[in-house]
C-alpha cells in the first residue's frame, strides 16, 4: 500500500525560483527535494513556467496602475 503525503503548496515566488533551478541545469530530484515537493511536480512547474511568467508580469503591470 502506498503512503499518502501532506499536499505541500508553493508560492509563486517559489515557482518561479524551481523554473529557473531547472533552466540551469539542476537535477529535477535535487529540486524537488529542496521544495519538498515530487519530481513531477517540478516538471508540471517547468511545463507551465510561461503561463507563470505572463501571470506576474501581468500582476506587476497591474499594481503600478493603481
Amino acid at each position: 500500500m502506498s503512503t499518502t503525503r501532506k499536499r505541500k503548496v508553493l508560492s509563486l515566488k517559489q515557482k518561479l525560483e524551481v523554473s529557473i533551478l531547472v533552466e540551469r541545469g539542476e537535477l529535477l530530484r535535487k529540486i524537488a527535494e529542496s521544495f519538498g515537493v515530487g519530481l513531477f511536480t517540478v516538471s508540471d512547474i517547468y511545463r507551465s513556467r510561461r503561463q507563470l511568467t505572463d501571470f506576474v508580469s501581468h500582476m506587476d503591470t497591474s499594481s503600478s496602475r493603481s
